[in-house]
């Protein structure tokens, strides 16, 4: 493959900018609910990344974002360790299966796949988004059908990423029954440990730019940190508005570089 990241971008200084200001507002949006490569996927295409290439350079701010969200978390008191552990090894090897399978595809055909993926999750959420953060009156204790959930969403968050923060909600509050911010904490972690471990995956195959990724994850960083406290503000409530945003931005980005 040869050196992308060179002359990719029509106008560096000003793609890397965009890039960088992109980067904080995926952190955000990642940090509150989820759906920051609705952005970034979509915009590292239109600076003329190829689809395989976009879709592992993104995993870079991925993993920054992740760090510092989960930090945040962290040293604010939330805690729940126990729950990550457990769904922590299902997910992973689901995302190492997912991150080798995309890996394997060419620009050509996994370009179709990313509009329909995003597509499908704006109608998805767009009926109801509210079911992803109404937790149950009682909850639920882990389980194999848990682990089994969390072996799907590491396959769909290897192979794409854009949007597994919505099914892992999903599975962490109206199916396990945590709040909402609890669950975004937990996220963040399980997010940060598949993405980390699949990273060597794309970067093997030729699929990062490092330059692009980097000034991504500075952003992203900065990004999460924000998201973060802001929801621990703010509380559940922003990561209502924040899924119904990312269903309307997710769209409309996927119909402009369509």
């Amino acid at each position: 493959m040869p050196a992308l990241g060179v002359d990719v971008l029509a106008s560096p200084g000003l793609g890397l900018s965009i890039l960088a200001a992109a980067g904080v507002l995926a952190g955000i949006i990642n940090a509150l609910a989820g759906g920051g490569s609705f952005l970034i996927l979509p915009l590292l295409i239109g600076l003329g990344l190829p689809p395989t290439v976009a879709n592992g350079t993104s995993r870079v701010g991925v993993v920054v974002q992740c760090l510092s969200s989960s930090w945040t978390f962290h040293s604010r008191g939330i805690r729940d360790y126990g729950i990550t552990a457990r769904l922590a090894l299902p997910i992973t090897v689901g995302a190492l299966a997912g991150a080798y399978l995309a890996t394997r595809f060419d620009d050509t055909l996994l370009r179709p796949v990313i509009g329909v993926v995003l597509v499908a999750w704006g109608l998805i959420l767009g009926f109801r988004p509210g079911r992803f953060l109404e937790p149950p009156e009682e909850p639920s204790p882990a389980s194999w059908r848990s682990d089994l959930g969390g072996l799907v969403i590491g396959l769909y968050g290897g192979f794409l990423q854009a949007g597994v923060g919505f099914p892992l909600l999903a599975l962490l509050i109206p199916a396990l029954g945590y709040h909402a911010v609890v669950a975004n904490a937990i996220k963040a972690r399980l997010v940060l440990i598949y993405s980390l471990l699949a990273l060597p995956i794309f970067a093997m195959a030729g699929q990062i730019v490092w330059r692009e990724g980097l000034v991504l994850g500075a952003g992203t960083m900065l990004g999460g940190w924000l998201g973060a406290r802001l929801q621990l503000r703010s509380g559940a409530g922003i990561v209502r508005w924040a899924v119904l945003i990312m269903v309307l931005i997710g769209g409309v980005a996927l119909l402009v570089t369509g």
